[in-house]
Parts: C-alpha cells; sequence; structure tokens
C-alpha cells in the first residue's frame, strides 16, 4: 500500500465518515433509528461492520452527527460569507442566499429529520450533550462573530447582546420550517420559503443594525 501524506490520509479518512453518515442517513430515515442497526449501515454504505465503530462510537453517535452532515457546508459559507459584508445590503445578501441554501437541505431530508426529533429524547446523556453541541444552531457561532464585528465598525448597534441575536435567526427559520413540514404536516411551495427567507432576514437586521439619526433630527 503506497504512503499516504497526512493530507491524503485526512482526506481518505473524512470521504469515509460522509460515506458512513450519508449511509446512516438514508438507513434511519427509510427504517427508523429503534428498527436499524449498525449492520444494516454498514451494508449500506459497503464496509464492514466494524468499520463503523473506527469512526463512531454508537449508533447514537452515528445519529447526533448526522445534522451537523446534512447543513455543514452551509456554516462555512455562512462563515466566508460575512467575512466579506461591508454594508446592510451584504448581510442581506449573505443571509438569505444561505437560509435559502440551509431550508433547502433541511426539506431534501424531512424524512430523517422526523426521525431525529423523535429518537432524540431516548438518546444517553453523553449523546444528547453531543447533539446539542452539533444542533444546526451552530451556525449561530460565526453569525455571533459577524455581530461582534459589525458593533465594532458601527454596522450595528453598540447595545446589542450578539449571543442572543445570532441564535434568533437561526432559531426562528428552523421553528419555521419544523411547523410547516414536521409539525403541521403542512409543505409550503419553494416560493412562500423564499419570502419565508427574505422576511426574517428583514426582520432580523431591523433589529440588529445601527440606528442612524435623521439629519433633520427625528430619531
Amino acid at each position: 500500500m503506497p504512503h499516504l501524506t497526512p493530507q491524503a490520509r485526512q482526506a481518505l479518512t473524512e470521504g469515509r465518515r460522509r460515506q458512513i453518515l450519508e449511509a446512516a442517513l438514508h438507513v434511519f430515515a427509510a427504517k427508523g433509528y429503534a428498527t436499524a442497526t449498525i449492520h444494516d449501515v454498514a451494508r449500506a454504505a459497503r464496509v464492514a461492520e466494524g468499520t463503523i465503530y473506527n469512526y463512531f462510537r454508537s449508533k447514537d453517535d452515528l445519529l447526533v452527527h448526522i445534522p451537523r452532515h446534512i447543513v455543514g457546508g452551509v456554516f462555512d459559507n455562512l462563515a466566508t460569507g460575512l467575512a466579506r459584508v461591508q454594508t446592510a445590503d451584504d448581510a442581506e445578501r449573505v443571509l438569505q442566499t444561505l437560509g435559502r441554501e440551509a431550508i433547502r437541505r433541511i426539506r431534501t431530508n424531512i424524512r430523517f429529520v422526523k426521525v431525529m426529533l423523535s429518537a432524540a429524547p431516548h438518546l444517553n446523556t453523553a449523546a444528547r450533550r453531543e447533539y446539542m453541541r452539533l444542533l444546526p444552531l451552530a451556525a449561530a457561532e460565526p453569525l455571533e462573530a459577524h455581530l461582534r464585528d459589525g458593533m465594532r465598525t458601527g454596522l450595528y448597534r453598540s447595545n446589542l447582546n450578539p449571543s442572543v441575536a445570532a441564535r434568533a435567526l437561526p432559531m426562528l427559520m428552523i421553528t419555521s420550517v419544523m411547523v410547516n413540514e414536521v409539525l403541521g404536516g403542512v409543505r409550503m411551495r419553494p416560493e412562500a420559503y423564499e419570502t419565508m427567507v427574505r422576511e426574517h432576514v428583514q426582520l432580523f437586521l431591523t433589529g440588529v443594525l445601527n440606528r442612524v439619526r435623521d439629519p433633520g433630527g427625528a430619531s
């Protein structure tokens, strides 16, 4: 077997992890979490059952890593996009683009989301803690950093609580999707989600942007 560079070895490891997570995503969505087994996942991933345990400790561990697998790329793009924001219009454009992509991925995998919601209360304590750490609300981390930078430059109001504000927008969007797709059983048209994302982003920015006084003296 040829010698692998550290970079090649890491790429191989990440590729195998994605392969296993993708298989687990489809198996859990199709069979339900309680019914599915590690053997089912290994067969779907076309790897030996023991290989799963080289990357994940248990079935619970697999489950809690899938949400981040579904929307992880969105977080990376969010951090990159926010780093280039200079104006309110820039922020609106970046947040709307990433909001649309996050919702598209959640809706595409809505069968798994339903499985996740039903299985989460039954996870062991360690898995539940890891799930909260990897929750899609991790999108709040780059957004909070961006808000802090914007407070320093004057783009956002100086009395803003960036930790609370950064969690408000992802929570608003995710809750809307959950209510419509899971709890309400009503699937909105794509254009309705487009409107929802636009309005949520505008509401969010209205609350966090620095309010400049009108030159005529009105506040």
